[in-house]
């Protein structure tokens, strides 16, 4: 998860100033908010079944292998937040349709985290 996000924040670092780069910087805060959330879920998870390991243990009702994957496919949406957030850097302006996909990437994120 960390990983992605840091990914997003170099896209957006690495893009000039101007407007591509303002627009780009209005999700970060969204995205951050993702990482804290997913963060949030595996600390959860810590406390109600206390693990060592790199594994995600079954949980008191076997639900944890539920929140391990929910967690995957939020890092993958937080991963696909930098992609879009690439495009829009390499086209070097803010276009609308580059912006919507990373707006969709970024909603989606905040979907799979439990923040919408």
């Amino acid at each position: 998860m960390d990983r992605a996000v840091r990914r997003v924040e170099q896209v957006v670092d690495g893009t000039p100033p101007g407007p591509a780069r303002d627009a780009l910087e209005q999700f970060l805060p969204r995205v951050d908010l993702v990482a804290r959330a997913a963060r949030a879920r595996c600390l959860q998870a810590q406390r109600d079944a206390p693990s060592s390991e790199l594994l995600v243990p079954g949980g008191p009702d076997g639900e944890h292998p539920e929140i391990h994957r929910s967690i995957t496919r939020t890092a993958t949406a937080c991963a696909q937040v930098a992609e879009a957030a690439a495009m829009v850097r390499v086209a070097g302006t803010a276009d609308p349709a580059r912006l919507a996909a990373v707006e969709r990437a970024v909603v989606k994120a905040e979907t799979l985290a439990g923040l919408r």
